[in-house]
């Protein structure tokens, strides 16, 4: 398997011995993506295995089914081992003389994987020198994207093959900005598969103006989009940019920072060294009152649609070195419009791109641009502070749709972006948030890195919700926590700096009161009545499992496979035990849960360890009751009697298989009284019902504490 040749091209010699090669990648070379056999992609392989940022991809692949593994990103390794009887990787690599099919976004090519190899070798003996390729010659386009790749992105073969199916209209440029080797040798062997798709070897340290200005040297298109390497977006969203810079006007994105806030909505001269970057700090959804499109002072985004004829001239003038002196030149040129519904999120921290420092201004002809947008998104400026970090900030009032109305945060445990996405913390805040909503408050959504944001001053209620990591109490608002999971991590300093707690244990909730002496009132999980409402779907005969293997051969799907009963799964991290036959997808969208949960014949459910000896139970039997359907779970205290039949407890392994190879109809209860165990659910255990008891908590701590005064 190990290609000593390849990894020498990498390393910039001509061979090295297979043990050096072998000990360099273990101890150091799969941190930069390097591989030690070309139709092997380190990064995307390692996306499918489990602990890929501790142990090299290649020993994780060994010691997986091999058979399974997606190994290369326009290689299908999986296939090509089904049709010659074992793992891909190996029987093309013994076979080099055989061809095998390259395909991105519909390109498609064949070639020896002698042939594959060779070009490998190619691109990885020029990844070091990082040096430039200039984009093919093409006949003119209307549109020029410039789809920037850098160093450790695990998502960048979806970022080539986007690119690679925008080939097909636009014209396409790749800067590969200080990427890693694989990144490297995969988009080079790309470019031989779409033979519009330029690469531009750049290093991590080049300025983002530079790489722009070399970018669209060679592009004879009308408008140029070009994208911050850290985010990913829809076609739609890169054509929505489009048609706004056909207005001959710059067109920015929204972008989310890392931690899910708003990264800036443009930037505004308000009298620091630096521009305040308008509403910077703030949840999303405080963008959801402004116009779809708005009007900025300054660019702030890494991410611009421009008409070329305009971009061309400035990105030549002698003083534009940086984004921010471009940002200058720009808007003296250009309106700076902020598509407010795009937002795709920063996901990673910027590790390219070296910027000068821009230079000090006291300048403050903006404020009066920026007090607009303020007061759009329903806010008042008391005044004008700092500088923070160099910029002139304001100090913001929130401006009360009614007298009732109060402003609540919710803080969850998730990260933002596409890791969060899949989190149920995410959902389980949306249906609280929808719940808060319909009682006539303003509701945010706070990711785990932004729980103590900047912007807290501007909320009345803040709901932790607790589940894997600790999140504390914040000023200067009301402050309720809601314990869902993780009850032995919980201490009594944690809880005593808050105004209300709850806990979804009964028991546990009467316990902690006892022995702390802090109140603690029970509040069970729910389910969220807008998804998980009946839809008629027909049940089959499939038993379903939901969930994260959470590092833990999880007793109620690996018992029922071992005793040979098959279980559809959905969920990552499981390759390390359970069959790969058996993963269903390794995740599934929110919005599919409910018609999977409807047609399961029986959905499987169990608990963290602390959870169900301290009585815990997950939000899973909720929404799958909600939906008239049926679950057999291990034992927690007060399940079957929330329920009623539509929970069947299991004692131990060998009751569940029991219970699986039972008919399920002779068990569980029969339709017409699934549907009212339905209804109840619904109807006692909604997020309205949660959020009712929440608000009222609310209520009654702002009661008996005086308003705090604005700091």
């Amino acid at each position: 398997m190990v290609d000593a040749e390849y990894y020498g091209a990498q390393l910039g010699f001509p061979r090295v011995p297979r043990a050096v090669a072998i000990a360099h990648y273990v101890a150091w070379g799969f941190r930069r993506g390097m591989s030690l056999n070309p139709l092997f992609d380190d990064i995307v392989a390692g996306g499918e295995l489990p602990e890929v940022l501790r142990v090299p991809a290649l020993y994780a692949y060994l010691l997986s089914e091999r058979e399974t593994v997606r190994v290369h990103p326009w290689w299908d390794a999986e296939e090509y081992g089904r049709e010659h009887g074992g793992p891909g990787l190996e029987h093309a690599w013994a076979h080099r003389d055989a061809e095998i099919e390259l395909t991105a976004a519909g390109w498609e090519m064949r070639m020896p994987v002698a042939e594959v190899r060779r070009r490998a070798l190619r691109a990885a003996s020029t990844w070091r020198r990082h040096r430039h390729h200039p984009s093919p010659a093409a006949s003119p386009a209307a549109v020029g994207l410039i789809r920037p790749l850098q160093a450790r992105d695990r998502r960048y073969d979806a970022k080539l093959r986007q690119a690679a199916a925008r080939a097909t209209v636009d014209r396409v440029v790749v800067p590969l900005v200080g990427v890693d080797a694989s990144q490297w040798v995969s988009a080079h062997l790309l470019a031989h598969i779409v033979p519009d798709l330029g690469l531009r070897g750049e290093s991590r340290r080049v300025a983002w103006t530079e790489m722009l200005r070399g970018a669209t040297a060679r592009l004879e298109v009308d408008v140029v989009v070009a994208l911050d390497p850290r985010a990913e977006f829809t076609d739609d969203e890169i054509d929505a940019l489009v048609v706004v810079a056909r207005e001959d006007a710059a067109a920015v994105p929204a972008h989310l920072a890392q931690d899910g806030t708003v990264d800036g909505l443009g930037a505004a001269e308000t009298g620091g060294a630096v521009p305040w970057s308008i509403l910077s700090g703030h949840p999303s959804e405080d963008l959801d009152p402004l116009d779809e499109i708005v009007s900025v002072p300054l660019l702030r985004s890494l991410s611009v649609a421009a008409p070329r004829a305009e971009l061309r001239p400035m990105l030549q003038r002698p003083e534009v070195r940086s984004a921010a002196s471009f940002a200058r030149v720009l808007r003296e040129r250009l309106p700076v419009r902020v598509l407010t519904t795009v937002r795709p999120v920063l996901e990673e921290p910027l590790l390219v791109f070296d910027e000068p420092r821009p230079s000090v201004g006291t300048d403050t002809r903006d404020r009066e641009a920026a007090t607009a947008l303020i007061e759009a998104a329903g806010f008042d400026v008391r005044e004008w502070r700092g500088p923070t970090k160099g910029a002139i900030e304001p100090r913001l009032a929130w401006r009360r749709p009614h007298p009732d109305a109060q402003r609540w945060a919710i803080k969850t445990c998730a990260p933002a972006g596409q890791q969060g996405a899949i989190w149920g913390d995410v959902h389980f805040a949306r249906g609280l948030a929808a719940a808060l909503r319909r009682r006539g408050h303003s509701v945010v959504i706070d990711a785990y890195a932004a729980r103590s944001r900047p912007t807290t001053y501007l909320d009345d209620v803040n709901v932790a919700v607790r589940g894997m990591d600790r999140i504390d109490a914040v000023e200067p608002g009301i402050n309720l926590l809601w314990v869902i999971s993780h009850p032995e991590q919980i201490t009594r300093d944690e809880l005593s700096a808050f105004d209300g707690v709850f806990a979804a244990s009964t028991g546990w909730a009467r316990r902690t009161t006892a022995r702390w002496g802090i109140d603690v009132q029970p509040l069970l999980e729910a389910t969220d009545t807008d998804v998980f409402r009946p839809q008629g779907v027909e049940r089959t005969d499939e038993i379903v499992f939901v969930g994260k293997a959470r590092g833990v051969a999880r007793p109620s799907v690996v018992a029922p496979l071992r005793a040979g009963i098959p279980v559809r799964v959905y969920g990552p991290d499981w390759r390390t035990f359970i069959p790969h036959a058996a993963i269903a997808a390794p995740s599934m969208p929110h919005a599919d849960l409910p018609r999977r949960y409807e047609s399961a014949s029986v959905v499987l459910n169990d608990q963290f360890p602390s959870m169900r000896r301290e009585g815990f139970i997950a939000i899973r039997p909720f929404d799958v009751v909600a939906m008239g359907g049926r679950v057999i779970s291990e034992e927690v205290d007060g399940i079957e009697e929330i329920f009623g039949g539509a929970v069947v407890v299991y004692r131990d392994e060998a009751h569940l298989v029991e219970l699986l190879r039972a008919d399920p109809d002779e068990i569980f209860p029969d339709a017409e009284h699934l549907a009212e165990i339905a209804a109840r659910v619904r109807a006692e255990h909604s997020f309205d019902a949660r959020a009712a008891v929440l608000d009222a908590a609310a209520h009654s701590a702002r009661a008996h504490r005086p308003a705090r005064p604005l700091r």
